[in-house]
């Protein structure tokens, strides 16, 4: 028989997992769009590179974006949530524009430009709709 507590901690897991999609799909789809539009430019399949961006960007979010329900679970309870939502979104950004700096991607500015402004978009959306809950 599951008590309330057990559905809580059920309902609680769903949530994380929710986010964890959210950001992964959102971040591989815009990788995978900016991936794809840069093929086309150099005369190459837009697939391949949409492909590529997407799989590289959505696998490895599966693992990194569980971060940021956790996170955003704590900084909900403080004062500025919106701030150190966008501060923590811009933290994990920098850091894979400094991944991509170390493995030689060639523009790594331009190649995070899009999914950063993609990520403090959703950030701001997870905060919006979770601001006044619990």
């Amino acid at each position: 028989m599951q008590t309330k507590e057990d559905m809580k901690k059920l309902k609680g897991i769903g949530n994380v997992l929710y986010w964890d999609f959210y950001y992964s799909t959102g971040y591989g789809g815009i990788a995978g769009l900016s991936n794809g539009l840069s093929n086309m430019g150099k005369g190459k399949s837009f697939s391949d590179g949409f492909g590529e961006g997407y799989v590289n960007n959505f696998s490895l979010g599966m693992g990194v974006n569980l971060a940021y329900p956790v996170i955003f679970r704590q900084l909900q309870k403080t004062n500025h949530y919106r701030l150190y939502a966008n501060l923590f979104t811009l933290g994990i950004n920098a850091g894979f524009l400094g991944w991509h700096y170390l493995t030689g991607t060639d523009n790594p500015l331009q190649t995070t430009l899009a999914t950063t402004a993609a990520g403090l978009l959703m950030a701001n959306k997870h905060v919006s709709e979770t601001i006044n809950k619990d």
